[in-house]
């Protein structure tokens, strides 16, 4: 086995670079009790109502409680002081949004 001295230059940026797209795909997951989570898809309770226009995090805490915001499109992160996390996508129009 080489040693890093003995590797060619082209070698080592060819490893470096893979090196740098695994941890930048790394940094797009979490795992969390076996699941794995793409971050780009969960969103926290606050930017869910920056995203889809709700006035209040309550009303959306109110469709989690409800179920109109099925179980399996949250999760809740302890190692990060509770976070809950939501899947990005419209669970109800702006129109009823505004009415909850």
């Amino acid at each position: 086995m080489k040693t890093i001295t003995e590797t060619k230059p082209e070698q080592l940026d060819e490893l470096l670079n893979a090196a740098r797209k695994t941890l930048a795909k790394a940094q797009d997951y979490l795992s969390k009790d076996g699941k794995i989570y793409e971050l780009h898809d969960w969103v926290t309770v606050a930017e869910y109502c920056r995203r889809f226009n709700i006035s209040n995090t309550q009303t959306v805490s109110n469709w989690i409680k409800r179920g109109i915001i099925p179980a399996e499109d949250t999760v809740v992160i302890e190692e990060y002081n509770n976070i809950r996390l939501i899947k990005a996508i419209a669970y109800q129009d702006k129109k009823v949004a505004h009415n909850n």
